[in-house]
């Protein structure tokens, strides 16, 4: 079972064994991404959706050198638990 994540100009979609399982959506805003809202259904619940997309976000934002604000509750759980990720922190 892997997950497969794509993304648009406004969203990161996961995907498991070819269906759509989650979404995190975000917006721009100057040198920062806001992360707004992340949602996984409930068969795929616990099976590593909801990090792989905070992940997607997260790697992309270091990449990008942008900062993160973690409007999603999930996304700002995330960060907390993940050290490695504290520097993209916004504010």
């Amino acid at each position: 079972m892997s997950i497969e994540i794509t993304r648009t100009a406004r969203s990161y979609a996961a995907y498991l064994d070819g269906l759509r399982v989650g979404e995190l959506t975000y917006t721009r805003r100057d040198d920062e991404i806001v992360a707004l809202h992340t949602v996984v259904e409930e068969a795929a619940e616990g099976k590593g959706v909801g990090g792989a997309l905070a992940r997607a976000l997260l790697d992309d934002a270091r990449e990008g050198d942008l900062k993160v604000v973690p409007q999603c509750p999930f996304v700002a759980g995330y960060l907390d638990k993940h050290p490695e990720y504290a520097d993209l922190r916004a504010g």
